[in-house]
């Protein structure tokens, strides 16, 4: 019953990650009021899926994408973020959003 809805919202990061991929490696940003919204998501996200799979092969790397995570949602809601945003460090971006995207597949594979 638990897993239906950590499908759901694997699933929605799927969506996020192949969208974000795709708007970094043309040097474009998602929308601040968005990202922000997103960040938090994501945040949670990997919150909740270290407590489901903590002390599963993963579990060093749900570790680090969720300190990547939490602290990425405090740099986004604080601004940081945008005032350091170039196209090459959004091009860049779209690379770690790929990379993401293959490990939330990994994930998928543990639920």
């Amino acid at each position: 019953m638990l897993l239906m809805p950590l499908y759901m919202l694997a699933g929605l990061m799927v969506l996020i990650h192949v969208f974000g991929s795709y708007l970094g490696f043309r040097g474009l940003a998602v929308p601040r009021r968005i990202g922000v919204i997103i960040s938090i998501y994501e945040s949670l996200f990997y919150f909740i899926v270290l407590l489901v799979l903590y002390g599963s092969p993963i579990t060093a790397l749900l570790i680090v994408f969720a300190l990547i995570h939490w602290a990425g949602a405090y740099a986004y809601i604080k601004g940081y973020l945008g005032k350091h945003s170039s196209r090459t460090r959004l091009r860049m971006y779209g690379l770690y959003e790929a990379v993401e995207l293959s490990f939330i597949l990994i994930i998928l594979l543990y639920l």
